[in-house]
């Protein structure tokens, strides 16, 4: 005698017609791949802006910061005054999140920035290249200020990798 009751066997041998006669799956393999890339499309559309990239950066300068305990310190007002003109600017000229990467990318370049003073020098740099003089002007002022041994200076500098 079997171990499966006899109501079972009868149940299984009814509804494995049933499974057979329901039709292919295919479509809802399709359907599930369609869905897929159109969320894919909508995602990298939504990645892919000004405000997006900036609130990223933001994070892992925050993060970064608060890990050394020196999260309102005045360069991170500076640089906060830097990615809101950058997203002003780029919102303004309708660009696209990864010119804000190939905009940002001096202040991630090893080769040029060694000390403090050469990242304000990059920070220069990008206003210019944003056309916000006022901001290269009030940066210009500072980079003649910093002091080369600053903590917080000798913590970004590492972060970069330098």
């Amino acid at each position: 005698m079997s171990d499966v009751p006899e109501s079972v066997a009868n149940i299984a041998a009814v509804a494995q017609p049933v499974a057979e006669s329901s039709g292919s799956v295919w479509g809802y393999v399709a359907g599930g791949v369609v869905l897929l890339i159109i969320a894919g499309i909508y995602g990298y559309k939504k990645i892919n802006q000004p405000a997006f990239v900036i609130k990223q950066v933001r994070k892992k300068n925050l993060k970064e910061m608060k890990k050394q305990g020196i999260e309102s310190s005045e360069f991170m007002v500076d640089m906060d005054k830097l990615l809101n003109s950058i997203e002003a600017y780029m919102t303004e000229n309708k660009m696209k999140g990864s010119d804000v990467v190939t905009l940002l990318k001096p202040l991630n370049d090893k080769d040029r920035v060694k000390t403090p003073k050469d990242m304000y020098n990059s920070m220069i740099y990008i206003a210019n290249e944003i056309k916000d003089v006022a901001l290269a002007k009030e940066f210009k002022n500072k980079s003649k200020q910093v002091k080369s041994s600053s903590a917080l200076m000798a913590g970004l500098l590492k972060r970069a990798g330098i």
